[in-house]
């Protein structure tokens, strides 16, 4: 299962709106058969990269593109 978009707006954050969200999302990945669930996001984000961290992900791959000013990290959790 590949996610893409995932946006907690700022007002929103830190009440546990992310943790439901990736919660969902192993749960349908699991009821669909899915063996793993996959997301790009910007490596450079620490603490987004972190949380993830926290629910298991692991960077898979990295790529830098010339006409943007940042890393595109590969994530994926195992199932």
């Amino acid at each position: 299962m590949h996610l893409n978009d995932i946006v907690i707006l700022p007002a929103y954050r830190n009440n546990g709106f992310g943790n439901r969200l990736m919660q969902f999302a192993r749960e349908e990945a699991k009821r669909r058969k899915c063996d793993r669930i996959v997301l790009g996001m910007v490596h450079d984000n620490i603490p987004l990269r972190n949380w993830y961290g926290k629910m298991g992900f692991c960077t898979i791959k990295l790529d830098r593109f010339d006409k943007v000013n940042y890393t595109v990290g590969t994530m994926e959790l195992l199932l």
